[in-house]
């Protein structure tokens, strides 16, 4: 996941970000300033940000809320969440404010809730039943939705609170609606198998193979289409300022679909050049 990120730091080397929900020891924040970066974990709990400082781990931590940072607007250039927006109670409230410090742009990295088309046979049963339904014929069905789109599944943490996954769309209306230019996406799959929090990374690890093993089957599924092609992660990228030349091209290096959005006509301001490379990415 956080190799998903090299394409950003390579092209800001030295770049000050604040990370947010990284209170597991700032791992966040351990990987970006080992790549360069003057990185600041925050967490609503301090007390693993305390041990990872006083070993070395990382350079610095504040105890944040993240619905509502200290911090004055553009105090930083990026602002990075990774895997605790969908923990958030008020997930929203946390983007707006990590988009008011962040002077240049923001990354998500979350499930995703994209949108999808059903599989085949799934589809094909929902017209069935929608036929079925019209012709007074569905009386049985307890349930009479017949929805063709896959939009996720509703989930609960056993601590008590809802998953909230994001989706493309909803980013994209998030930018769109404070009038910013780009946005990236790229999607990625994960696994979790138990026991691997105490496994090492390494060839000889029985847990470690069968992690990438898992990963591969989960990229095929995508590679496939329909309800398999949505990846379990989606690394989401919202720029506050026009992309240049290299840094685009680093991206749609990446794989990442850059997305140039239009500008709010009765705002004002330029939109930006339309990019042939971008459109192909899509």
């Amino acid at each position: 996941m956080y190799r998903t990120l090299d394409p950003l730091l390579a092209a800001r080397p030295g770049a000050r970000w604040i990370t947010v929900g990284d209170g597991r020891y700032g791992t966040d924040a351990h990987y970006l300033g080992a790549h360069g970066a003057a990185a600041l974990a925050t967490d609503i709990s301090d007390t693993m940000l305390k041990r990872a400082r006083d070993e070395g781990f990382i350079r610095d931590f504040r105890q944040e809320n993240a619905e509502h940072l200290s911090f004055a607007d553009g105090a930083f250039d990026f602002g990075l969440c990774k895997e605790a927006y969908h923990h958030f109670p008020r997930p929203m409230l946390a983007l707006y404010e990590l988009l008011r410090v962040a002077r240049q742009g923001v990354v998500l990295i979350e499930p995703d809730e994209t949108p999808i088309l059903m599989r085949p046979r799934q589809v094909l049963k929902m017209w069935i039943k929608d036929a079925l339904l019209r012709l007074g014929l569905g009386r049985r069905f307890g349930d009479r939705s017949t929805e063709i789109i896959d939009c996720g599944v509703n989930w609960y943490e056993e601590v008590g609170n809802f998953g909230y996954s994001i989706s493309r769309r909803e980013m994209e209306r998030v930018a769109l609606g404070l009038n910013l230019p780009h946005v990236a996406f790229l999607g990625i799959n994960d696994a979790y198998v138990r026991g691997v929090e105490d496994e090492p990374a390494t060839e000889d690890s029985a847990l470690f193979r069968r992690i990438r093993e898992e990963i591969a089957i989960l990229d095929r599924q995508c590679r496939r289409g329909f309800s398999r092609s949505r990846p379990k992660l989606l690394v989401t990228m919202i720029f506050k300022e026009a992309l240049d030349p290299a840094l685009r091209a680093a991206l749609l290096a990446a794989g990442y679909a850059v997305r140039d959005l239009p500008r709010n006509p009765y705002l004002g301001g330029p939109s930006p050049r339309p990019d042939e490379d971008a459109r192909k990415s899509e």
